[in-house]
């Protein structure tokens, strides 16, 4: 399977510009597009992240699984024949119309602040297949502090579901085949325990992952760094490696399975935004930075196989064939951060 991540720095507002920027980057002849089964961008991809308010990101929201951003994942699946899963920010809707005949749509609300808390909106990612017809819709159930300013906790919690993906015949008029793999979905702070409380689970999704016998997890997101500027730039192509450190301690029960193993893809974005700093960060009041460094890796079995990592402050499309993760890609046995030696 031929799994790639779209890693870029979307400005926050600035929708049609980050569309754009994005076409550009897997229009690239350097993005190995080709052949892919899916395609997974970052949390709130085309809007940016580091909205500090309800009113500042509702002209932005868009209607359930039927907006901007659902209207490109169609249009994108159809043209690299692929799954397309991409995050935006749901205004919901109980009756939308049929996708066929959706164009694109952005919310106005007009001027009476007292419209926008009326609404029900989630931080959510929406997956069309290859035929342009929706199969997945999530919304974000353990919410980070900037979500919680704007959006409601997913009222289903974590779910999976039997992902369908195509079996790629190599003889060309050979009948196509699909399999399916039991896949959940997430998004950034759905790695941690809620709202980073270790009562009654320390974690969570991983609990979720082994009970549900989840095959493929997809997590979008909008991972800070605390590193500053300069140190993003002086190495925009690196890793940033406290960040995976980070992101394989939370999944440390399921690397420790002994007779499971999950395909992991993490899609991140990198950049900076302007606006309020996070708790932690390096430079109070200087905005915020994204951490980058989007994988896929496989886990499980005490090992991490990593198939593939972008840099920390890189844009552009990692493509990853999971089947020669084992063989190509990077092992690293996992010990734990309590773990005597």
């Amino acid at each position: 399977m031929r799994v790639a991540t779209l890693q870029f720095a979307p400005k926050l507002g600035l929708v049609e510009e980050n569309v754009a920027r994005a076409d550009s980057l897997l229009s690239s002849p350097l993005a190995s597009t080709d052949h892919l089964d899916m395609l997974v961008l970052p949390e709130l991809a085309f809007t940016g992240y580091n909205h500090p308010s309800l009113p500042s990101i509702a002209p932005y929201l868009e209607p359930t699984a039927a907006g901007l951003s659902t209207q490109w994942a169609i249009s994108t699946a159809r043209r690299l024949q692929c799954l397309v899963s991409v995050g935006y920010p749901e205004l919901y809707s109980r009756d939308a119309p049929a996708l066929e005949t959706l164009r694109p749509t952005m919310i106005d609300l007009g001027p009476r602040q007292d419209t926008y808390y009326s609404l029900t909106a989630y931080n959510s990612t929406v997956t069309v297949n290859p035929e342009g017809r929706v199969v997945a819709h999530y919304r974000k159930t353990h919410l980070y502090y900037t979500d919680e300013l704007w959006a409601q906790e997913s009222p289903q919690g974590f779910t999976d579901m039997d992902l369908e993906f195509p079996i790629r015949n190599p003889k060309p008029l050979a009948p196509q085949a699909n399999t399916e793999m039991r896949t959940t979905f997430a998004i950034c702070m759905d790695l941690n325990s809620h709202h980073f409380l270790d009562y009654p689970d320390p974690h969570p999704l991983c609990t979720h992952l082994l009970t549900s016998s989840t095959s493929l997890l997809v997590l979008s997101t909008a991972w800070l760094t605390h590193l500053g500027s300069e140190s993003l730039l002086a190495e925009a192509g690196r890793p940033d490696l406290d960040t995976l450190s980070y992101w394989f301690e939370r999944l440390g029960p399921l690397i420790d399975q002994p007779d499971r193993e999950v395909i992991c893809i993490f899609a991140n974005r990198c950049g900076e935004e302007a606006g309020k700093a996070h708790p932690g960060q390096v430079d109070p009041g200087d905005g915020v930075r994204y951490a980058g460094s989007s994988l896929v890796c496989k886990v499980g079995k005490g090992n991490v196989f990593l198939g593939g990592v972008m840099g920390r402050a890189e844009e552009g499309v990692l493509v990853v064939d999971t089947h020669r993760m084992e063989d190509s890609g990077w092992k690293a046995r996992f010990r734990r951060k309590d773990e005597v030696e």
